[in-house]
C-alpha cells in the first residue's frame, strides 16, 4: 500500500522529488492526470509476503513514453481537427507529417523517506519471522 500510494502522490505532485516539464502549448504544469488514463492503469498487491506496483499491461507503450520520454512519428492526417489550447478552440483539415516529442516524466518511482519506510517494514518482517523458527 505504501509503494501504490507513493506512486500515486507523484501524480498528484506533478513530479516528485522534481517538478515534470510543463506542458509545451499551454506551459501549464504537468500531472499526467488529466485524462487520468495513466493514473487509473497502475495496478497495486499486496499481501503478508510480498507487494508490486505496474501498470496495466494494455497501457505499456503509453505508459514507457511518459516514464522515458522520447520521440512518436506522427504520420499526417487529412482529418478535420478541433483542439483546446488554453482558452482557444482551433480547427484544423489535415495535418502534415510531424514528431511529437514526449520528455521524461518519470513517476514510477520511490521518495527517499519511502524507501526508508520500506526497508523499516522489511527488516520488521524479517525480524518477526526470524523470531518465529
Amino acid at each position: 500500500m505504501l509503494m501504490f500510494r507513493s506512486i500515486q502522490d507523484n501524480f498528484v505532485a506533478g513530479g516528485r522529488p522534481n517538478q515534470w516539464e510543463p506542458l509545451k502549448k499551454t506551459g501549464e504544469p504537468s500531472f499526467l492526470a488529466q485524462s487520468g488514463t495513466l493514473m487509473k492503469s497502475l495496478e497495486g498487491s499486496w499481501d503478508n509476503y510480498s507487494a508490486k506496483v505496474g501498470i496495466d499491461t494494455g497501457k505499456i507503450k503509453y505508459a514507457a513514453i511518459h516514464q522515458f520520454g522520447g520521440t512518436i512519428k506522427h504520420p499526417g492526417s487529412d482529418k478535420f481537427q478541433v483542439f483546446d489550447i488554453g482558452d482557444t478552440v482551433v480547427f484544423t483539415h489535415g495535418t502534415k507529417a510531424h514528431n511529437i516529442n514526449i520528455p521524461a516524466r518519470p513517476y514510477l518511482l520511490f521518495q527517499e523517506i519511502d524507501k526508508t519506510k520500506i526497508l523499516e517494514i522489511l527488516s520488521s518482517a524479517i525480524f518477526i519471522n526470524a523470531g518465529q523458527k
